[in-house]
């Protein structure tokens, strides 16, 4: 919680039960000061995920914190201007309405949230609260994009995780609580705003774990060594050969920092007491880099003096989690990849041996990690930079990254875990990364890693998702898939769930892409996979200017179906084929699945959409070229 002096002629600091919040008249206006509402599907979902994971744990569940300046005059109740926690407030504000029009409420909440100067977004919540047909309104396309986008995505999540039940609507209402911290009224906001951009933060809960793990350590060389290590990999910015000093970088990974060969935690620990005297520890990252005369990236041009060329799809504290998972998993495996529970998951392992293992495999799998899974490389100065695979070798004086595999092969594996990344864009739950991580720590010798199996791998996996796991009529558990040795490729399909409409998976549309791409239907060479998280009609659900209706059955099917971004989604809704293809024409298409659709875009109609999805069920099942 932040640090907050409180007034005695404000409130202070108060706890409300989510019901308590929405059954008061008190308002909650968002000044045209902040920012516009930005969540996306990663936070939404995550947020009623973290409520339904602590439902079944029937504690309280502290959902954060509500920082508020109280105004005076309002002629519905006490007006508070929000300071902080304005994206959880909206959230939770479209979540109540979901739940208001499905009539699963025991009570109507009230609408307590307004926005400043923002009309369109002014529009959209009330709208939202008060229409049933929200989605469905002739004025979709003036609401706010990313909040009705949110509306589906919260919509969608409670149907997957079958959400309705009471048993989850009373956890929310009664046992989730933010707490409001109200700030006095002689606050310079400014001053506010100031103070907490730059005040320290507490210890994040990975550095409660070291010092956790550290403890059970018998020596002061084991902790030095487990510290040495641990802060090494707990940047995901940089490869962890940066992490330490020569004659350490050089035992742990060669002269040329290419090769792990080590087998545990001891063999490092005899080096550490042999030199022990012979360096200062004490050295910096850049004095590092300039003793061994490596050429780094020069800041961009935006003058950042801490420019990062890598940009990791995960956090330190994730990626904890996917080590622990990999070092004790199996087809029971238990390990909740939620980095809020990262504490609770490690608290059965804290034995000596145990923590000795584990930073020696934390050590091996960044460096796994480093070289063999994607990131967002950023060297080129682009504000979007590009997926990167590549390995870090130092040769000639200085430090250099090179594709990891051959460049076709490079391609191919950076398409395939970039499908699988942008279809789960939440640092959370990223199962297809637990599965990679096991599946190459447990290669025989890493650094000559078969390029063929690997792609063989990640295809096998894809095809799991797929058929034992999203269309599947009796799913298998995600520990099955990544850690079984004996499960089988389903075939007991369920076609019918390619034909939900938006509730259809993101992977699906991604696989396919992946597919379209490598059966080169058309000229694909340099399509990529972006984050996309809106489901589009093509044949639109409500169209303008008079035009047929298509049966719902037909509209939903998947032969319908394309994934594009949210606001091109809002801007198109409406429109027919023929328009949104003299649109995505000029400005581009979001999938390779979108673009064979507007080439038909002049007839589409029911019997065009069945045509194409036959044809994307081929490819589909049968990954054959269309």
């Amino acid at each position: 919680m932040k640090d907050i002096i409180v007034a005695s002629n404000q409130e202070g600091i108060q706890s409300f039960k989510i019901k308590e919040l929405f059954e008061s008249n008190e308002q909650y206006i968002i000044p045209i000061y902040q920012r516009n509402y930005a969540w996306g599907k990663a936070q939404v979902t995550q947020l009623i995920q973290d409520i339904v994971d602590v439902s079944k744990e029937n504690k309280t569940y502290y959902i954060g914190t509500l920082v508020v300046y109280k105004r005076d005059g309002s002629d519905t109740g006490t007006l508070y201007e929000t300071i902080d926690g304005q994206q959880r407030l909206t959230t939770l504000s479209i979540l109540l309405s979901v739940l208001k029009h499905r009539g699963i409420l025991d009570f109507t909440p009230h609408k307590i949230l307004s926005f400043e100067s923002r009309e369109i977004s002014k529009n959209t919540i009330n709208d939202m609260y008060n229409r049933k047909d929200f989605l469905s309104a002739p004025e979709i396309k003036k609401y706010n994009a990313t909040m009705k986008q949110a509306y589906i995505d919260i919509k969608n999540k409670l149907d997957d995780m079958k959400c309705e039940s009471s048993t989850f609507v009373e956890f929310l209402l009664n046992n989730v609580e933010i707490l409001r911290v109200g700030v006095p009224e002689d606050t310079d906001l400014n001053h506010y705003f100031e103070i907490m951009n730059n005040r320290g933060e507490q210890l994040e809960k990975h550095e409660v774990l070291k010092a956790q793990m550290m403890s059970q350590l018998e020596n002061d060389q084991e902790r030095l060594l487990f510290a040495k290590i641990w802060d090494a990999c707990s940047d995901m910015s940089r490869y962890v050969q940066y992490g330490f000093l020569k004659e350490d970088r050089e035992y742990i990974f060669s002269a040329k920092w290419d090769d792990f060969q080590l087998q545990e935690f001891d063999d490092i620990l005899k080096t550490q007491k042999s030199n022990e005297n012979k360096r200062d520890d004490s050295l910096s990252l850049e004095s590092i880099i300039k003793a061994d005369n490596i050429s780094v990236t020069a800041p961009n041009d935006k003058g950042e003096k801490d420019f990062e060329r890598f940009v990791s799809p995960i956090n330190f504290q994730n990626f904890l989690l996917h080590v622990l998972r990999v070092q004790v998993g199996g087809v029971d495996d238990t390990i909740a990849l939620d980095d809020k529970r990262l504490l609770d998951q490690f608290e059965p392992y804290k034995n000596r041996e145990f923590i000795k293992k584990f930073v020696f495999n934390l050590l091996k799998m960044k460096y796994i990690f480093d070289n063999f899974i994607l990131k967002r490389d950023y060297s080129k100065n682009s504000d979007d930079g590009e997926w990167s695979l590549r390995k870090l070798f130092y040769g000639s004086k200085s430090a250099q990254y090179n594709n990891t595999f051959n460049d076709e092969n490079n391609r191919k594996i950076i398409m395939l875990l970039s499908m699988f990344h942008v279809s789960n864009p939440s640092q959370n739950y990223k199962h297809w990364l637990s599965a990679v991580l096991n599946y190459l720590f447990h290669q025989d010798t890493i650094d000559n890693l078969n390029e063929t199996e690997y792609i063989k791998y990640l295809e096998k996996l894809a095809r799991y998702f797929l058929k034992n796991r999203y269309l599947a009529n009796n799913e298998s558990s995600y520990s099955e898939i990544i850690f079984s040795k004996t499960l089988e490729l389903n075939s007991d399909i369920n076609r019918d769930n390619l034909n939900q409409g938006t509730k259809v998976e993101n992977f699906i549309f991604n696989y396919l892409d992946y597919l379209l791409w490598k059966n080169e239907k058309g000229n694909y060479k340099n399509f990529s996979f972006s984050f996309k998280s809106s489901v589009e009609h093509v044949y639109p659900q409500h169209p303008k200017d008079g035009q047929v209706e298509l049966e719902k059955e037909v509209l939903d099917s998947f032969g319908n179906l394309c994934l594009i971004s949210a606001t091109k989604n809002s801007e198109l809704s409406n429109y027919m084929p023929t328009a949104k293809k003299e649109h995505y024409f000029s400005t581009g298409y979001d999938s390779l699945k979108q673009e064979l659709m507007m080439y038909k875009a002049e007839k589409w109609d029911e019997s065009t959409i069945k045509e194409h999805q036959i044809e994307m069920e081929e490819i589909l099942f049968n990954g054959e070229s269309i």
